[in-house]
């Protein structure tokens, strides 16, 4: 083994080794965003209708599978919270399910790094040790691996859930009052970057 050091780019080829995993992982993660995007508008769409008496999509669909005699308010309300539930549990499990997929790739791309790095070692000098000491070298195995472990298991794939579902609040948005989804969605990064500039300027 030639190699001086690793690249991100060596790294993830390690990573793309693993194509049909990181497929399910993607695949687990959208469908954990779309379990998990309608949950907060559920309740609130079932008041419109049932208290203020709007026409929409949810009580048609329950009134055609229940009993005339439990078309009340109290049923349609804990059916939806039933519902809620479910979809809660559901998007949690394909969460579960999308960092195992991503813990698997992470700990098999550490190990042949760090099986690399022990070969290597058996050719290195005693003088190289005396060097750079038993610290630096130890760290690049525990420390630095241990890093890289944490990205590619668990960052990679908060990060691909968090901007999923971004994505899919913004769809819901846009789908339910497009003018105030976009009124919203064009002024609330103006409001996150006003909040940290105050906050910045209060902790001087």
């Amino acid at each position: 083994e030639t190699r001086q050091q690793y690249t991100w780019r060596d790294i993830f080829g390690l990573a793309l080794k693993h194509k049909p995993r990181l497929v399910r992982a993607n695949l687990l993660a959208i469908m954990a965003t779309v379990m998990s995007v309608p949950v907060p508008l559920l309740l609130p769409v079932l008041v419109d209708e049932v208290l203020l008496d709007e026409p929409g999509p949810v009580l048609p669909v329950m009134d055609s599978f229940l009993p005339g005699s439990w078309e009340t308010p109290v049923v349609y309300i804990g059916l939806m919270v039933v519902v809620a539930f479910l979809l809660r549990v559901a998007a949690l499990s394909f969460n579960v399910l999308q960092s195992r997929e991503f813990s698997k790739v992470s700990k098999d791309v550490v190990f042949r790094i760090r099986s690399r790095l022990l070969g290597r070692l058996q050719r290195v000098a005693m003088s190289e040790y005396e060097t750079r000491g038993s610290g630096g070298i130890s760290s690049h195995f525990i420390t630095d691996l241990d890093t890289v472990d944490q990205f590619l298991g668990t960052t990679i794939s908060r990060f691909l859930v968090a901007s999923l579902t971004v994505l899919g609040t913004a769809g819901v948005l846009l789908w339910v009052h497009w003018e105030l989804g976009l009124l919203i969605l064009l002024f609330n990064p103006l409001v996150i970057f006003a909040t940290i500039l105050i906050g910045k300027r209060v902790k001087e």
